[in-house]
């Protein structure tokens, strides 16, 4: 079925009552470096995660914050999830199940083996402005990572 028809079939309470991860990635070009903050939210509870990730580039970040927080979510035992993210790129490679990026790939593979262990999963684009939570958890970490670094 078309992610538009199971969008049009989603009763208003299945809506309501599915867990929300919103993810995001934070790099800082000089030094160069990455974190990431992702963002549950599952009935009236909200928890952040995060992590500092070092090296590595702002697509490949949000890439580790999709797979991070999707297997948190797993753990949680979430069985159905929106996952909102404003990087296009993830976005739109996982809603067309394809990547013409060799280096993301992997990342799209390990995502499409760790969505078996839900019910349902859909993947929505955001602007930037509705994904401040995760932003800052992200920034938080690439700050907190940036100190440990220095001491």
């Amino acid at each position: 079925m078309c992610r538009s028809a199971i969008l049009r079939n989603l009763s208003r309470k299945m809506w309501m009552t599915m867990a929300q991860l919103f993810i995001d990635a934070a790099t800082r070009q000089n030094p160069f470096e990455s974190s990431i903050g992702y963002v549950i939210k599952d009935d009236d509870q909200v928890l952040e995660f995060g992590q500092y990730l070092g090296e590595m580039d702002n697509h490949e970040a949000e890439w580790t914050g999709l797979i991070e927080g999707i297997k948190q979510a797993s753990l949680l035992n979430i069985k159905t999830l929106i996952i909102k993210s404003d990087a296009k790129v993830v976005v739109d490679a996982v809603n067309k199940a394809y990547t013409k990026n060799a280096k993301f790939k992997p990342y799209l593979s390990k995502y499409q083996q760790l969505e078996q262990h839900f019910d349902l999963v859909l993947v929505d684009w955001i602007p930037r402005d509705q994904n401040k939570h995760a932003d800052h958890v992200a920034r938080h970490y690439l700050n907190k990572g940036a100190h440990f670094k220095k001491a």
